[in-house]
C-alpha cells in the first residue's frame, strides 16, 4: 500500500526468545489504519495516491458519483475536467518541487444538478533514493459549504438592493413631507410618523424573512400604531393576499396615510366609526386585484382644497409603483379609497 503509516518504536516491545522483536509495528500499523479508516468511511473526505508517473493507484473513500474504477490506472486528465487538469498538475509539480502540502479548490460535474466541489490536498512521498515516489492527495467535499457561501453572496447583493430602495423611499417621503409642511415641528411629526409606518411594514416583512406580507397583517399593524383600540372598529373581508415586499411596503405606506387620516378626521375618531376593508379579484380580469378602504358612519367629509403628501402618496406613488390605479373619494359618511394592482404584485 503506497500510503504508509509509522508510528515510533516501542521500549517494551514482545521479543522471540531469540530476543527480537515480534512483527510490534505491522500490528500497530495495522490497528491504526483500521480506526482511521472507520473514522473515514461515509465521511466528505476521500484519500488517494498516484505513483511517480500519476496514475492512481489506491483511493479509499472514493467522492459520492466517482467509482474507484473510474479511478484506478488514470491519470490526471482522465479524472478531471479538462479546465481543472492545468491548476492539478501545477500543485502536484509545487508539492514534488518543494515537499510541502499544496492545497486548491476544485470541482467535479458528478452531479447532473449540482457540481461537487473540493479542498484537493496533495503532498509527494519520496524513495529511499530521494526521488518522488508518489503523491498522497485527499478530496475534502466543500460543496456545502460553497452553496451556503453562494447563498450569502446572494443575500448580501438583496441587501444592498433593498437598502438602496429603501433610502430612495425615505428621501421621497422627506422630500414630499418638506413641501407640505408648514413648520419644522410639523415636518418632524409627520415625517417621524411615515418613517415609523415604513419601519412597522417591514416588520411584518421580516416576521414572513421578507418573502413578502399579508394584507390584512399590514393593516392590522398600521392601524395598531396608532389606534390599537379601534381595531375592533376594522372589518376585513376578501382573499388575505400575499404581496411581494416592494408592493408590501409601499401599501404600508398608504395604509398610514389613512390610519392617521382616519383618526383625525375620519371613522377611527369616534366609537361610531367603522371601517371596512376588503381585499379581491377584480371582476371580468383575472389578472387584477383590488383594495379597498371604505369608511362608515364617520363625520362628513370634504375634498381637500389642496393636494396634500397623503393624497399624493395614495392617488400617484403608490398605484405607479404596483402598477395599477387609484381612486380616492369623499363620501358623506366617510372617505373610500380603492386601488387595484397587478397580478403579478402577488405572491401565489
Amino acid at each position: 500500500m503506497p500510503l504508509s503509516v509509522t508510528t515510533p518504536p516501542r521500549d517494551n516491545a514482545q521479543r522471540d526468545k531469540a530476543g527480537k522483536a515480534v512483527g510490534v509495528s505491522h500490528v500497530a500499523k495495522a490497528a491504526l489504519w483500521e480506526r482511521c479508516s472507520k473514522v473515514l468511511r461515509g465521511s466528505q473526505i476521500s484519500l488517494f495516491s498516484q505513483d511517480a508517473d500519476g496514475l492512481f493507484n489506491w483511493v479509499f473513500n472514493a467522492p459520492e458519483g466517482l467509482s474507484p474504477s473510474a479511478i484506478l490506472g488514470k491519470g490526471d486528465a482522465d479524472v478531471f475536467p479538462a479546465e481543472t487538469v492545468e491548476s492539478v498538475v501545477a500543485a502536484k509539480h509545487e508539492a514534488r518541487k518543494t515537499g510541502e502540502l499544496q492545497q486548491l479548490e476544485i470541482s467535479l460535474p458528478l452531479d447532473p444538478d449540482t457540481p461537487r466541489w473540493y479542498d484537493m490536498l496533495l503532498v509527494p512521498e519520496f524513495g529511499e533514493d530521494g526521488t518522488v515516489a508518489a503523491t498522497i492527495g485527499a478530496f475534502i467535499d466543500i460543496t456545502e459549504r460553497k452553496i451556503q457561501e453562494e447563498h450569502l453572496r446572494i443575500v448580501m447583493r438583496e441587501l444592498a438592493h433593498r437598502s438602496k430602495n429603501l433610502l430612495a423611499v425615505i428621501q421621497g417621503i422627506a422630500r414630499q413631507t418638506a413641501e407640505n409642511a408648514s413648520s419644522t415641528d410639523q415636518f418632524v411629526s409627520r415625517f417621524n410618523g411615515r418613517i415609523f409606518s415604513l419601519s412597522r411594514a417591514h416588520d411584518v416583512l421580516t416576521e414572513a424573512d421578507w418573502r413578502g406580507a399579508r394584507i390584512f397583517d399590514l393593516v392590522r399593524s398600521q392601524i395598531a400604531l396608532y389606534a390599537e383600540t379601534r381595531l375592533s372598529q376594522v372589518e376585513l373581508s376578501g382573499v388575505n393576499g400575499f404581496l411581494r415586499p416592494n408592493a408590501a411596503q409601499y401599501l404600508g405606506l398608504a395604509l398610514h396615510e389613512l390610519t392617521t387620516n382616519a383618526i383625525k378626521y375620519g371613522a377611527l375618531g369616534s366609537d361610531e366609526g367603522r371601517v371596512e376593508v376588503a381585499f379581491e379579484k377584480v371582476e371580468g380580469d383575472h389578472g387584477r386585484y383590488r383594495f379597498s378602504w371604505c369608511e362608515r358612519n364617520g363625520p362628513p367629509v370634504k375634498q381637500p382644497k389642496a393636494k396634500s403628501f397623503g393624497v399624493v402618496m395614495l392617488c400617484e406613488v403608490v398605484p405607479t409603483t404596483v402598477g395599477g390605479a387609484a381612486d380616492l373619494e369623499f363620501e358623506q359618511d366617510g372617505l373610500c379609497y380603492e386601488l387595484t394592482l397587478a397580478r403579478t404584485q402577488l405572491i401565489s
